[in-house]
């Protein structure tokens, strides 16, 4: 039973969808043939109230795949007609005198009687009770149509997605290396086609020529650079000779040419 219902998930998930959508569509086509019948033949009230259920399927499938925002007029009219129609049929059929009708005014009375709502008037129980049986019908159709929508388009690009991974395995698995010499053979033509230029003799002679107008000849760049090379010579400055103060005023130590010694100059600070 468990690898029954593993299998067939996807099945029971969309029946569970349809069974709902199906049995409130058929109940929404008889009320809406009440409605119409009201200004239309027997016959002609049947085709219309059929034709109004498509056509809010349609409309639904058409705002599901974002067909724009003009596809909410169609999807708003049918809508409005669906609920007028399941409103009017509930409404007609509701027999005020009957013990269920009392007993469902006897239930809600203490919570509609704060919203406003006179509890002793059948009427007004009437029109409530009427919109909650039949005006949310379509709500409910077009909702779960609206999930199986939604639910299919996501089985669709999840089988998408398995498919393009089954594909890409099989083919780095088996025909890899008839890729590999087709892009080989592809190479080939391409640098049999396009081979590099191999320019002439007498091409390379006009293209020399050139460059010996505006650059000299190999034999008269090579002098003009060893002419342009120079040797320079960097003297060493000369270190200053030492400065010594006494008694705040400089004296220059003279060097020795024939001993080479230090002059050292002692001098005695007056107490």
């Amino acid at each position: 039973m468990k690898n029954w219902l593993s299998r067939n998930l996807n099945a029971i998930i969309i029946g569970s969808f349809l069974i709902p959508i199906l049995l409130v569509a058929f109940v929404s086509i008889s009320h809406v043939i009440t409605f119409y019948n009201l200004a239309n033949p027997m016959s002609w009230a049947t085709y219309l109230s059929i034709a109004v259920e498509i056509a809010a399927l349609a409309a639904l499938a058409g705002v599901s795949a974002k067909f724009g925002k003009f596809i909410y007029i169609p999807f708003g009219i049918v809508t409005f007609i669906q609920l007028l129609g399941n409103f009017f049929f509930s409404y007609t059929w509701i027999d005020i005198t009957s013990k269920p009708f009392l007993d469902w005014m006897e239930m809600v009375s203490p919570m509609l009687e704060p919203l406003g709502v006179d509890v002793e008037d059948p009427i007004s129980h009437r029109r409530i009770l009427a919109f909650f049986t039949g005006g949310l019908l379509p709500f409910i159709s077009l909702t779960f149509a609206h999930m199986l929508i939604v639910y299919s388009t996501r089985l669709k690009e999840n089988a998408e997605t398995t498919e393009d991974v089954e594909n890409t395995e099989l083919l780095t698995e088996e025909k890899i290396d008839e890729l590999s010499k087709e892009v080989g053979k592809k190479e080939k033509e391409i640098v049999e086609k396009y081979e590099p230029y191999k320019p002439s003799n007498e091409e390379l002679k006009n293209l020399q020529d050139l460059f010996e107008k505006y650059y000299g000849s190999k034999e008269q760049t090579e002098n003009s650079q060893e002419l342009n090379t120079e040797t320079i010579e960097v003297t060493p400055t000369p270190t200053p000779d030492p400065i010594y103060f006494v008694d705040d005023e400089p004296v220059i130590e003279e060097e020795q040419e024939d001993k080479p010694q230090v002059n050292r100059l002692v001098y005695k600070k007056d107490e």
